[in-house]
């Protein structure tokens, strides 16, 4: 009587499987369903055997079902081809004339799709990339200065979603060992911080990065130094500054990489949020303060930090696409 209630089940699974659109299109995999039976009712045989309870039946029952609908739902995507619609993050980097972001890269792919023409291709915001998006938020009734902020990107999103704009995120792809665990990498040419462990792309962070192309080393290095609330000498030229305040250059948090014993080039806060993005630092990688307190807490010493633009990271093997 339990085999057959159990059988009679994923006969209608096909009427039970969540998903209005996957629902409706399960017609190619009614042969795996019933395959899916057959091989139940000889597992069910087995197990009545040994005297098979409702309860395991049930559990059973549920663990098959999940998987069906799994990966029916996985072929349906396939065959429809279904893409993730990544969206901007609308309390991210505000980008404007003179930022070097991925975010810049995502925004040019966006507005192409949109049928904005001669928008020059790379992670730098320029004035022509200004102009339309200027021209963009006056098409959508936004205040048009040119500016990505919270309203635009809000805009953005919306318009992603309702004409199913995809824009993926940049990838990287490895054609050599890394290090395993926490690993760091900077490219100097989007401004970016990738925190990854082994080749698994953590989190990304928006930086700001050496005022000159020669002001930021390139290498591959190491954390040796952290500190909290790290006390700033003024480079020679400015009043030091003590360690938590306000207008302290290195923010609240220091991550000293392997040079020159880890005091002279780090990672590090800032007092002016309006850098992050751009080319402006004396050769250190400047955070967003939330955003450094945070990477502060998962980074150990020891932790592989590797340099460079996009010419100097394929050289280690790491490219972007």
């Amino acid at each position: 009587m339990q085999l057959n209630k159990f059988i009679v089940i994923f006969m209608i699974l096909q009427q039970v499987i969540v998903g209005s659109q996957v629902k409706n299109d399960l017609s190619h995999i009614d042969t795996s369903i019933v395959e899916s039976i057959e091989i139940e009712e000889e597992l069910m045989e087995e197990e009545f055997e040994e005297e098979v309870t409702d309860e395991q039946i049930e559990k059973n029952m549920e663990e098959i079902i999940i998987e069906i609908q799994q990966e029916a739902q996985e072929e349906f995507q396939e065959e429809n081809k279904i893409e993730i619609i990544t969206k901007f993050n609308v309390n991210g980097l505000i980008l404007k004339e003179g930022i070097s972001s991925e975010e810049v890269v995502r925004l040019k792919r966006f507005l192409e799709k949109k049928g904005y023409v001669d928008i020059a291709g790379g992670y730098y915001y320029d004035s022509k990339t200004k102009e339309i998006v200027a021209r963009y938020q006056r098409e959508k009734g936004l205040t048009s200065d040119g500016i990505v902020g919270k309203n635009t990107y809000h805009k953005i999103n919306e318009d992603m979603e309702l004409n199913k704009i995809s824009v993926p995120e940049i990838e990287l792809e490895f054609t050599t060992e890394i290090p395993g665990g926490n690993f760091i990498i900077i490219n100097k040419s989007n401004n970016t911080l990738y925190h990854l462990s082994g080749k698994e792309i953590i989190k990304r962070y928006p930086v700001a990065t050496g005022k000159a192309p020669e002001y930021t080393p390139e290498g591959k290095f190491t954390i040796v130094t952290k500190f909290v609330n790290p006390y700033w000498g003024g480079a020679g030229k400015y009043k030091p500054v003590k360690g938590g305040a306000p207008n302290n250059p290195l923010g609240k948090r220091w991550m000293g990489l392997s040079i020159k014993g880890g005091g002279s080039y780090g990672i590090h806060g800032n007092s002016d949020k309006e850098s992050i993005g751009k080319y402006v630092s004396l050769g250190c990688v400047r955070m967003y303060n939330q955003d450094v307190e945070i990477l502060y807490q998962l980074i150990d010493k020891g932790t592989a930090v590797w340099i460079g633009n996009e010419i100097k990271l394929k050289e280690y093997g790491i490219l972007f696409k």
